[in-house]
């Protein structure tokens, strides 16, 4: 139930948002504890968003890289 708020939630972001994504590694480096995350995927995100082209993440853009 948790899982589908969360998205519920996700949905109403406002068109236009950003973020930086530096920042949010940061925040998310940061909170690794209590989002329960392991350095290797603090490492994969790290290395996904230095392949993302962009310093922004937009709610509406494409969040592929490969």
């Amino acid at each position: 139930l948790a899982l589908v708020k969360r998205q519920i939630e996700t949905s109403k972001i406002k068109p236009g948002k950003t973020a930086d994504k530096w920042k949010v590694f940061r925040d998310a480096s940061e909170a690794r504890e209590l989002l329960g995350l392991q350095d290797r995927s603090l490492a994969v995100l790290d290395a996904l968003l230095s392949f993302h082209p962009d310093t922004e993440l937009r709610q509406d853009g494409q969040l592929i890289v490969f």
